[in-house]
């Protein structure tokens, strides 16, 4: 009898392990009247679990997790459930105890914060929560990331208001701001100070100032044009490029034209554009003095040389008819003409009559046309 009564005491007490007991109310434990619905008044053991693997999934048994390992990481998180089994309210610790990453991934589809995966970094800390939520969802939310230490610093063009880490400090070490194809922009009513805090007299709408006191050098502009002696200039559109400087004609840096001179005045009738055969090689935009001679014997008619649209170099004018060839005057002559442009640009003649010369080129010095620039 006394057999019988010992085996069923074991198969209650078998019984009575496995049931879950449900009551109302808050559960005390150390205190006799809870507030919460568990209320302990005592300290709490979760477990711990130190990990050196870079591969690790998250299970059931895991509360705290870190990781001790020689590599970067990645923590796979277990998918959601939906219905019986669902582990809504599961926390995780996850603490990077190395100089490591840690990559913490949700079960596909599902997300963290709406973020596919999640980076603990080298001695931080990041604690999850899981929501419930099945599917392409924030499945998981992040309680927090904080460091081993709690020990935040601002500094490099940051500062610090409470937890509020923003730009605005000043720059304590080489940096290198990388645009990688982006832009950075500046804009609003503030300015660019560069080697001062206040903005000086006279620089109310500008947009940047250099200050760089008395030392000389405080801008440097380098994008392939520029020379020694070049000034920068703007065109229309306020793009700049350096250019060469004030030139004397006196400097000796007289530059000739190029090609072979033919006599444009073989036709019989008059007109303009006539082919001469010369170009001028203009190498950039400015004022340029010319300077030019040559004979041509004729009765009375008008000749010239000339650049089209921009001026002429060399021009006659028949003063007093005469029945005979006469050599025309002034043979030298000079102009002061403009080019917009660099480039090369055609010499060409013009005659009124049907005067074909009776001698072209034929003094001595013969014919030379020659240029130098003197003002942008």
């Amino acid at each position: 009898m006394l057999k019988k009564i010992t085996r069923l005491g074991q198969l209650l007490g078998l019984l009575t392990s496995s049931i879950a007991f449900s009551q109302a109310g808050n559960i005390g434990i150390n205190t006799p009247n809870p507030g919460s619905t568990i209320d302990i008044n005592g300290s709490v053991a979760a477990n711990y679990t130190a990990i050196n693997t870079t591969s690790y999934n998250l299970n059931s048994a895991d509360f705290h997790v870190s990781y001790n390992g020689t590599a970067n990481a990645v923590f796979n998180l277990p998918a959601a459930i939906s219905g019986l089994g669902n582990f809504k309210g599961r926390m995780y610790t996850i603490k990077n105890n190395t100089n490591f990453t840690i990559t913490v991934n949700p079960a596909v589809p599902e997300t963290i914060n709406g973020n596919t995966s999640i980076l603990v970094p080298a001695n931080q800390s990041a604690q999850l929560i899981n929501t419930g939520i099945t599917g392409a969802n924030s499945t998981w939310e992040i309680v927090s990331m904080s460091s081993s230490t709690n020990n935040y610093t601002a500094s490099n063009g940051l500062t610090m208001s409470g937890t509020d880490i923003k730009l605005g400090g000043s720059l304590s070490q080489p940096t290198d701001i990388a645009t990688a194809g982006n832009n950075l922009s500046i804009n609003g009513t503030g300015k660019v100070l560069i080697g001062t805090n206040t903005v000086p007299t006279g620089a109310a709408n500008s947009k940047i100032v250099i200050d760089n006191g008395t030392t000389n050098g405080a801008l440097q502009i380098k994008d392939g044009t520029q020379q020694l002696g070049y000034v920068l200039t703007s065109d229309a559109n306020g793009l700049a490029t350096w250019s060469s400087t004030v030139t004397t004609a006196f400097a000796n840096n007289w530059t000739s034209y190029t090609g072979t001179l033919v006599n444009p005045f073989t036709g019989a009738s008059g007109g303009d554009n006539f082919t001469t055969g010369i170009s001028v090689n203009i190498p950039a935009k400015g004022w340029y003095f010319f300077r030019s001679g040559i004979t041509i014997t004729s009765t009375c008619n008008d000749y010239w040389f000339y650049i089209a649209g921009i001026g002429e170099v060399w021009k006659a004018y028949c003063g007093t008819a005469s029945p005979d060839p006469i050599n025309f005057v002034p043979r030298d002559q000079t102009r002061v003409l403009y080019f917009a442009a660099p480039g090369i640009y055609p010499v060409v003649a013009h005659k009124t009559n049907f005067v074909v010369p009776a001698g072209f080129n034929g003094g001595n010095p013969s014919f030379y046309l020659d240029f130098v620039k003197f003002q942008n």
